[in-house]
């Protein structure tokens, strides 16, 4: 017994954690634990990887040391366009800074996301939208995203009433902007579209996140050790 639990020790030094979705610094957290691996051996194969994944790898890295390494990366799903049946467009970005500190036997990286979410053409602050970025969607979140964007976008900034007088929203009663809003957004959750089309985002964007997690990790198990040569 004691020969097998050696062997599969042997064969498997890489040890993994999932990321954790940290919603206080808008990350994505994971620990790597590589036995066997000096803090050197670490940061050079870190950099081998940045190397073998990115176009042009110093523009990317923004600081580089024995103990850090901090990286700019875009995703491919950035910017995502998104449609509502009632005509109206959102424009969804995002792009991350990967922290990795480096130890001896292990690192851990945390992906910074930096999104932003644009209601035709009323831009929300940037990294309000944690739900999306941590794929957690469901109709009460998309209702109260579309309820503060309806009462925002520019094409309702003015209404219509009796003898054609067009006023400001801000000099209107709330109720009646708001009647209007719960109509827009009960009409939108019921079609479903405009759901269906945000769980896409976010999911593409977790599925891609992942992929990144994933592709460090194997990437240490497949690179040599020293005395492999």
């Amino acid at each position: 017994m004691k020969k097998s639990l050696i062997l599969v020790f042997f064969l498997c030094p890489f040890i993994m954690l999932s990321q954790e979705a940290v919603k206080d610094s808008y990350s994505y957290v994971k620990v790597y634990e590589v036995e066997g691996k000096s803090q050197d051996q670490i940061h050079s194969t870190i950099l081998e990887w940045i190397g073998k994944n990115f176009k042009s790898p110093q523009e990317v890295i923004q600081f580089n040391d024995k103990n850090k390494i901090i990286i700019d990366r875009k995703f491919k799903m950035s910017p995502k366009l998104i449609q509502t049946s009632q005509k109206t467009t959102s424009n969804y970005k995002v792009s991350s800074t990967m922290v990795f500190l480096i130890k001896e036997n292990k690192f851990r990286l945390e992906m910074q996301l930096k999104d932003s979410y644009v209601f035709d053409g009323k831009k929300r602050d940037p990294n309000t939208t944690w739900e999306i970025a941590s794929n957690q969607i469901n109709e009460n979140y998309v209702g109260n995203l579309l309820m503060t964007a309806f009462l925002n976008v520019k094409q309702y900034r003015t209404f219509s009433f009796g003898g054609g007088l067009n006023r400001p929203p801000s000099d209107l009663q709330g109720d009646a902007k708001e009647k209007r809003a719960v109509r827009y957004v009960d009409k939108e959750i019921k079609k479903g579209l405009y759901v269906q089309r945000i769980k896409k985002v976010a999911q593409s964007l977790n599925d891609e996140i992942l992929s990144v997690f994933n592709s460090i990790e194997e990437f240490f198990k497949d690179s040599p050790n020293n005395d492999d040569w």
